[in-house]
């Protein structure tokens, strides 16, 4: 089985820098992960910003780097749908596809900050069906035909002529991220994959147990976003720590449980040293890794 292997890009916090981000991305192309992402935030409240307050934004960080690498994947994980007007989204999208030369992904969240939805002047109590009608608003934009109309409880579009389209055709990747049943159930019905954050594997797996008949109907990724960090010895669950054997022993059980690619934060003090934990995976942990799979040891 062939994972996807992605970076989670330092684009908010104290690195959040044109250096560090390209850096990063570049580094990550050279290294043959699969897919780079971008966290969103836009206009979080002083109460809520402690972690991602400082930030670039996400769609336009995605197109700067789309011209400094060449073959890499390019992700927002996640974007908070419900936040933004979805016909602009998948405008800005599919001219991002095009010109990346059909390298996007969209992993789409529901959001959590009632105070940064305020600040957008977007309704936080309807965030759910929001966010479901955006999901079936950008595969008919993305989809065509030409000239789109669409109508439902949010969003109408008449008659709009939505061209280029994207590269890809049906458009870019679309995953549902977010830990709940119901973000798995959104996954299923109206994307291509679900993208939680990582808990234990056990957990894992029992969000997936009942949901196996519909998974195996058609192609559905289970991508984790997980926090990486070799030098702690112990983390919490669901986290990957340890030496480069651990952190493949902790990866290996997550794919039995249903994983099928990770988007890895690489926890790290410096920027060199983040470069340096991302080397240190593809050439320790990842052979490990596929040798647990094998049913060999690392």
């Amino acid at each position: 089985m062939n994972f996807h292997w992605g970076v989670a890009l330092p684009n908010y916090g104290p690195h959040a820098e044109r250096l560090v981000l390209v850096d990063t991305a570049q580094a990550a192309e050279d290294l043959g992960f699969d897919s780079v992402w971008l966290t969103d935030h836009v206009a979080l409240p002083e109460e809520d910003a402690a972690r991602f307050g400082r930030i670039l934004e996400a769609i336009t960080s995605l197109a700067y780097l789309a011209g400094v690498t060449q073959r890499i994947g390019l992700g927002l994980s996640a974007l908070v749908l419900p936040q933004r007007n979805p016909v602009v989204v998948a405008k800005q999208l599919a001219t991002a596809d095009r010109l990346s030369g059909g390298r996007v992904r969209l992993a789409a969240a529901l959001g959590w900050s009632r105070g940064e939805f305020a600040n957008l002047g977007a309704d936080f109590s309807t965030r759910a069906r929001r966010l479901e009608e955006g999901l079936r608003l950008l595969r008919t934009l993305w989809r065509g035909p030409r000239v789109v109309s669409f109508a439902g409880e949010f969003y109408r579009v008449t008659r709009a002529v939505m061209e280029p389209p994207p590269l890809q055709p049906g458009g870019p990747p679309l995953w549902v991220a977010g830990n709940s049943p119901q973000a798995l159930q959104r996954a299923l019905f109206y994307a291509d994959g679900w993208h939680p954050n990582a808990r234990a594997p056990q957990w894992l797996a029992q969000r997936l147990q009942a949901q196996r008949a519909a998974m195996a109907a058609r192609p559905f990724d289970v991508v984790l976003r997980i926090r990486l960090d070799f030098a702690a010895a112990q983390g919490p669950e669901g986290g990957l720590f340890g030496p480069p054997e651990q952190v493949a022993r902790q990866l290996a059980a997550q794919a039995r449980a249903g994983a099928t690619g990770f988007v890895i934060n690489f926890l790290a003090p410096t920027p060199q040293e983040r470069l340096r934990a991302m080397r240190r995976f593809v050439e320790q942990v990842q052979p490990a890794f596929a040798t647990l799979l094998a049913g060999g040891s690392p």
